[in-house]
């Protein structure tokens, strides 16, 4: 087998500077640029002493090593947990992409015989991984970012009231903005289905975006959010279910 060298130097630069440049977006780091070069050029040159390296676990303990001096030279060392969150993240996002270019190369050089599948096609070559990588990596980070904004909404809810307990997911609605005109008290919404006991209520009324009414509610004895608890709300018993979530928390809550 010949192994051109200056290439592999090459694609690992390219592939260790766009593991590093997805740490900085999706921890928003905001580091410069020359660090992350620096860093990946530190790191594409450590593959010439992989060569050399015989032993498994001297070559694991060098791989670490590396990672953590082009961590500490993109970012800095700005406490242990800062430093932490950032090796992990490199680790968690090589990871994803090495898993997902080892899919893609197997799937792709599969040929149909009838019934059999066997590996004879075409393999992913080192080109089509320069242009592959960048790829994965946007749409990876783009789908955990979609996913943290999305759950970062979602909380534990504890409501008390009259020797009951309900425990669910409540989902943080920013739009709900609900309070008693009358006190100022916030209202949550929760599906009356999951107020199993009879309940002693009144009626608020209500104005929302092209719509107004009257809303039933009644006062638990508290609820708690995420470990935080208030006795400062009222329940507002509705019909509500948001993708199987029954609670919709209010900002003031929180």
């Amino acid at each position: 087998m010949i192994i051109y060298i200056d290439l592999i130097i090459l694609i690992n630069f390219i592939i260790d500077g766009l593991l590093l440049i997805s740490v900085d977006i999706l921890l928003k780091r905001n580091t410069k640029i020359k660090k992350i070069i620096l860093a990946a050029l530190i790191g594409s040159l450590s593959t010439l002493l992989l060569f050399t390296i015989k032993s498994s676990l001297l070559l694991l303990l060098f791989k670490l090593i590396i990672s953590i001096i082009m961590v500490i030279i993109s970012f800095g060392y700005k406490s242990f947990k800062y430093f932490k969150d950032n090796l992990f993240w490199l680790y968690i996002i090589s990871i994803i992409l090495g898993g997902s270019i080892y899919l893609l190369n197997d799937q792709i050089s599969l040929v149909n015989n009838g019934l059999v599948f066997s590996k004879n096609g075409f393999k992913i070559n080192l080109i089509l991984i320069i242009i592959i990588t960048p790829i994965i990596l946007f749409k990876y980070l783009k789908n955990i970012k979609k996913f943290k904004n999305t759950y970062s909404n979602y909380y534990d809810v504890d409501i008390y009231y009259m020797g009951q307990k309900v425990s669910e997911t409540g989902f943080l609605d920013t739009g709900n903005k609900l309070i008693d005109p009358f006190f100022g008290t916030p209202v949550v919404l929760v599906n009356k289905d999951l107020i199993k006991k009879k309940v002693n209520t009144f009626f608020i009324p209500y104005h929302v975006l092209n719509d107004k009414g009257v809303l039933e509610v009644f006062k638990p004895d508290k609820i708690v959010v995420n470990k935080k608890s208030t006795k400062k709300v009222l329940i507002g018993l509705s019909n509500v279910s948001l993708n199987g979530v029954k609670i919709i928390l209010n900002m003031e809550v929180i």
